[in-house]
């Protein structure tokens, strides 16, 4: 899938390559924001997108629908990692940002499922 999301220079088909790379770890990044901001549901397409809940100040239950616009965005947001890694999160996304795309997502999976939560 990925591989074919180049042109022939190499240039990066941006549309179809975030497409290929969000469902080919669509698991992965609904688990770190199911993780990260709580919530049940989310929809893993071009962008990722998630429903939270919320009372709105006359009292009535509302959902809020949420976008994070790529996956380094969901990767690189330092709330997000403090609270997947805690305190210390720096070093794992200095490794992850050194990675090229094509090896990140697999460390990533590694260091998310390999870490010992309290």
């Amino acid at each position: 899938m990925l591989k074919d999301d180049f042109t022939a220079q190499g240039t990066k088909i941006e549309g179809q390559y975030e497409n290929d790379r969000n469902a080919e770890n669509s698991k992965l990044f609904s688990d770190i924001i199911k993780e990260a901001y709580g919530v049940d549901q989310v929809i893993v397409a071009h962008h990722l997108v998630y429903v939270r809940q919320d009372t709105d100040p006359n009292g009535f239950k509302i959902q809020i629908v949420e976008e994070i616009p790529s996956a380094d965005s969901l990767i690189f947001d330092h709330e997000v990692a403090e609270k997947i890694w805690g305190e210390g999160f720096e070093h794992i996304l200095i490794e992850l940002a050194c990675l090229p795309v094509d090896q990140r997502d697999a460390r990533l999976a590694e260091l998310y499922y390999n870490r010992i939560t309290i």
